[in-house]
């Protein structure tokens, strides 16, 4: 495997500021940034257009490894900062399920 350059964390005012933003809005934003379309995600990762777009709108989850290393390559953010949104994504989810969250 190729060695993966350094990049510096992408900041979100409210994620900075402890709201919760579902990983497909951080997604979608982090690809806006770039200028792409959800067809050049799709391109540049090698996902299907409904994946990405399932990812951004909602439906579909990221869960799996290799998925989120290859989305923060992409996408330029540091693996470890969209590792750290997912946690934060379940965690949510946890605390909805059990009453504690909004």
């Amino acid at each position: 495997m190729a060695a993966v350059e350094p990049v510096e964390p992408v900041r979100f005012d409210d994620v900075d500021a402890g709201v919760f933003v579902p990983v497909g809005v951080l997604l979608r934003r982090m690809r806006d940034l770039k200028g792409w379309k959800q067809r050049d995600l799709a391109q540049h990762s090698g996902f299907s257009l409904s994946f990405v777009a399932g990812l951004e709108g909602g439906s579909r989850s990221v869960r799996r490894v290799p998925i989120i290393m290859r989305l923060a390559d992409v996408l330029s953010v540091p693996r470890e900062q969209l590792f750290a949104w997912v946690v934060a994504e379940i965690e949510h989810h946890e605390k909805v399920l059990r009453g504690d969250g909004k």
